[in-house]
């Protein structure tokens, strides 16, 4: 009903008033409820705080190096619990938070640059340079990001479906809103924005330049929401990177499949 009324509206109002409510429709999330296995991980975890205030949620495994884990939009962090854990098994410590609008942290809506600003935070509050990055689909993109721009380092990076370019909100607007293309090219710019550069510099897959060898993109064909040539796309710009694609499962139902974990533990736990 929600939608079917707003893109009646974006028919009818100027384009100002039309972005601002594409704006607003698109930063709301959603809390999805936790499925067995990650409740079961959950309960293993150590409760952490981050941010000012320490008003930010996050979520601790095990001991040794730390690996920081980063949901989706929309996701949280019990969504990457199941891998923590396995992450933890293999004497890491393993650290996953969520990220403003999400999870057990406050707000009701999120931006990429919540993303962008949270990952850093979340890495400093723990007091040491993390030893990987772990992220999904908008998780991983930002990550990225926030290395690209000198915010966050680690030794290792592992990208799990993650897109090249932050398009997918775009895909969802155009398929459910419908707005005209000024809207549109509006609000590409104001995500660019977020990223401190522009549309044109991000759609290359800007981010992941500097790659190689230290990092691990893992697809599954069956994804209807980031297209698993994505990975062909920055395999190509990260050149020596490592990719591994499934066949079966969905966009988030990847994050408890055993081929992920296991590479993902293969991959960190490798010496040169």
């Amino acid at each position: 009903m929600l939608i079917d009324l707003a893109r009646l509206t974006l028919k009818l109002v100027p384009d100002g008033l039309g972005y601002a409510i594409t704006d607003r429709l698109a930063a709301m999330t959603r809390r999805p409820p936790l499925e067995p296995a990650e409740r079961e991980a959950m309960a293993d975890a150590e409760r952490l705080s981050y941010g000012d205030g320490g008003r930010m949620a996050a979520f601790a495994w095990g001991q040794g190096p730390t690996v920081i884990l980063v949901h989706g939009w929309s996701g949280r962090a019990a969504q990457m619990a199941p891998l923590a854990r396995r992450i933890a098994s293999a004497g890491f410590r393993a650290v996953a938070f969520d990220v403003e609008g999400h999870g057990d942290s406050p707000g009701n809506q999120t931006h990429w640059r919540y993303f962008l600003r949270d990952i850093p935070a979340l890495a400093n509050s723990l007091g040491a340079t993390p030893f990987a990055l772990v992220g999904h689909s908008a998780g991983a993109l930002t990550m990225m990001a926030a290395r690209h721009a000198g915010q966050i380092r680690a030794e290792r990076y592992v990208c799990i479906c993650a897109p090249s370019h932050p398009f997918p909100p775009i895909n969802v607007i155009e398929k459910k809103l419908a707005p005209r293309r000024a809207i549109i090219e509006r609000y590409k710019a104001f995500i660019a924005g977020q990223f401190g550069t522009t549309w044109a510099e991000l759609e290359p897959g800007r981010v992941y330049h500097g790659l190689g060898s230290d990092t691990l993109l893992f697809y599954d064909t069956t994804d209807r929401f980031v297209n698993h040539t994505e990975g062909d796309t920055i395999a190509a710009i990260a050149a020596g990177a490592r990719l591994i694609k499934t066949d079966r499962y969905s966009h988030a139902g990847i994050l408890t499949a055993r081929e992920l974990h296991d590479a993902v533990t293969e991959f960190l736990t490798t010496t040169d």
